[in-house]
């Protein structure tokens, strides 16, 4: 498998780019763009490993995140490529996308994840609540 590295820049730039053309609806892209890196993700983790572990260095081996800790019901990140400094709302939306399909492969539940805290917005780190949707 070939991987593509885009630095923080770029994809900012592309995030903008979207933005610009469709509004709050790049959010729902970038979403299940996450959806399909984390599909990527869980392949490589195997049944009798720790999906949670496992996926948490995955992550962190891939450059998405410099530290990501994958609790029971909230994750933790700090340096999430996504970051973008002084933005007024939460920006990381791929990895949204990324736990959503993660905790789904974990607890063959349709989950809802939301970003409560973001290091764009200022916060110390990013914060994600995991919820049971059914």
């Amino acid at each position: 498998m070939k991987f593509v590295k885009l630095s923080q820049e770029e994809l900012q730039k592309i995030a903008s780019f979207y933005k610009e053309v469709m509004s709050t609806a790049y959010e729902g892209l970038f979403f299940r763009e996450g959806k399909v890196i984390g599909e990527g993700i869980m392949q490589v983790v195997q049944e009798n490993d720790d999906f949670r572990i496992k996926a948490a260095k995955l992550i962190q081996a891939r450059g998405w995140a410099d530290e990501v800790e994958l609790g029971k019901s909230q994750v933790k990140s700090k340096g999430c490529i996504e970051v973008n400094e002084g933005s007024d709302n939460p920006t990381c939306h791929r990895m949204r996308g990324m736990l959503a399909l993660i905790y789904q492969k974990e607890t063959g539940n349709i989950v809802e994840v939301t970003e409560k805290e973001c290091q764009s917005t200022g916060a110390d780190e990013c914060v994600f609540d995991i919820s049971v949707k059914f």
